[in-house]
């Protein structure tokens, strides 16, 4: 090449400079693009950083023994329930419904329908109502969660990574002490892994009553090992591919769920796109969402990032909303006249923790309705209003003004779940938790009681300024930019599902084969 040039110099003819590219032109904002560019810069705002979590491939053997284990009701105590009758991919990591029904799940004929998904499980019970008092939160992007996991997080990690959960000692002072089950190095997916087993609403039923948590998960345990000719399985061969041993340890099972919860990690969504550049990723509506969504009130914004902040959309603290309580409520710390639910109190035995509950994530936020801890809201248009007007959106959602009312026409009794047990018993609306309108006031109640400092309360919902509809509209558009499509692409999410051949392979006979309650697998 050297010669060639020389020699076409000595020619006498010119060489051409090899040209420079020239940069690429700044990207042209318009309005909307430099207010919102402007507000990224102020706050910092980032995409995860999930090369810090050490997020597990799904394709890790650990990961697929966890895919196995997520689907076996030989975890439930009478193998009626496994971790995915409340929490299937194909349902957006959680099943659909207001309130779970975990154990013996039965159809609208009364029929045994253990595999049955979402719309159509009911409880078997007199009034087949819902036992289990919380919503099931999504377990996509888990692995996000780094400070606590429940509703309540009863499972958490302390400033010094330790991990507290139920069975933590508690010492002098009324704390919570390191569960010694766990080591800082485990994950709190693997702690959280340990307790729907123990639930008698979820997964335990009436599995050996009187004994406690760790001689439970012994109990069930036994059952993966080879030790009972009932219960004789392929599962040690499992385990001694991942462990390199084949004794089976409930560690060791709940480290692999954990792992599998912990690999699916869906972030891919319009707003991050956005965030790495891609000025097309959102709509106008969606920006101006995103503006309001990250500007605080006094600035003229809705002020939502003040508790949904950080690259998974929480502060993982423990806040009073006064969302709606519906359903049996759950192990209040207090004798209380109703079936409300005290939230993180019942973890902490402190009244100003009173009905708080931790803030979700919002990431994939469009698809694991219904919202709220119990459930009550089915659009993201109602979760908005509540924020300007918790008295106001409650009332509206039952209906009517008078706490002791619920209107058969409301948005409650529209609710898929209450729907289902209208038409399955022959039911009024209001005769479904009757007193759920009264409990979600007594909330509201609660809530501007401590806006007041009437009561005592560690994180209190300011008073809102409220939205115009068209400001509304464009919120809910900007929640609707979080969520990655591979939720509702059955084929993206096959690596988190069982193959036909896993499924004929499967180590043992407790497999739950899902299925919709028109008879269509899932």
């Amino acid at each position: 090449m050297a010669l060639s040039c020389l020699f076409i110099a000595e020619q006498g003819m010119a060489v051409e400079p090899a040209r420079r590219i020239p940069p690429p032109p700044p990207p042209r904002f318009d309005n909307l693009d430099q207010q919102l560019q402007n507000l990224i810069v102020q706050r910092n705002l980032t995409v995860p950083n999930l090369a810090a979590l050490n997020i597990p491939s799904i394709s890790d053997p650990i990961a697929q023994l966890g895919k196995k284990l997520f689907f076996t009701k030989n975890l439930g105590g009478n193998q009626t329930a496994a971790c995915a009758s409340c929490h299937h991919p194909l349902l957006a990591g959680a099943d659909t419904l207001s309130l779970p029904v975990g154990v013996n799940a039965i159809d609208e004929t009364n029929q045994a329908a253990h595999d049955l998904l979402g719309s159509g499980r009911f409880s078997n019970t007199a009034d087949n109502t819902p036992l289990v008092p919380r919503n099931s939160p999504t377990i996509f992007n888990i692995a996000l969660y780094v400070r606590g996991l429940f509703w309540d997080s009863r499972v958490e990690r302390d400033r010094n990574g330790a991990i507290l959960t139920p069975d933590s000692m508690i010492d002098q002072q009324g704390r919570r002490r390191a569960d010694s089950n766990f080591t800082p190095n485990d994950s709190l997916a693997t702690a959280q892994a340990g307790f729907p087993v123990t639930s008698v609403e979820e997964m335990r039923a009436e599995f050996i009553p009187g004994i406690d948590n760790n001689a439970l998960r012994e109990a069930l345990n036994s059952r993966f090992n080879n030790s009972m000719a009932q219960f004789i399985n392929q599962w040690p061969a499992q385990f001694s591919t991942v462990f390199n041993d084949e004794t089976i340890t409930f560690k060791h099972i709940a480290r692999a769920i954990g792992e599998y919860e912990r690999s699916m990690v869906f972030i891919n969504n319009p707003w991050f796109n956005y965030l790495k550049g891609d000025l097309q990723a959102l709509n106008n509506d969606q920006k101006a969402g995103a503006l309001l969504f990250f500007t605080p009130p006094q600035n003229g914004g809705a002020g939502c990032a003040a508790c949904h902040n950080g690259p998974s959309f929480s502060d993982e603290r423990h806040h009073l909303v006064a969302f709606p309580q519906i359903g049996v409520g759950k192990d209040n710390a207090s004798n209380t006249a109703t079936n409300t639910d005290f939230g993180r109190e019942n973890v902490t035995n402190n009244n100003a923790d009173r009905y708080h509950f931790r803030t979700p994530s919002l990431l994939n936020i469009a698809h694991t309705a219904p919202y709220g801890h119990s459930g009550a809201y089915q659009t993201l248009e109602q979760v908005v209003r509540h924020y300007s007007n918790p008295r106001g959106a409650i009332n509206q959602l039952f209906g009517s003004n008078v706490a002791a009312d619920i209107n058969e026409n409301s948005a409650y009794c529209q609710l898929e779940q209450i729907q289902g047990l209208m038409l399955k018993n022959s039911q009024s609306c209001a005769s479904i938790f009757n007193d759920a309108h009264q409990n979600s006031i007594l909330v509201a109640s609660h809530l501007e009681q401590a806006q007041r400092n009437e009561v005592p309360a560690r994180a209190v919902l300011a008073p809102q300024r409220g939205l115009n509809p068209t400001q509304s509209a464009q919120l809910v558009a900007f929640l609707h930019a979080l969520s990655d499509p591979c939720l509702t692409d059955k084929s993206c999410l096959a690596p988190w599902l069982l193959s036909p051949e896993e499924q004929d392979n499967f180590p043992d006979q407790f497999l739950l084969k899902a299925v919709d309650q028109d008879g269509n697998t899932l």
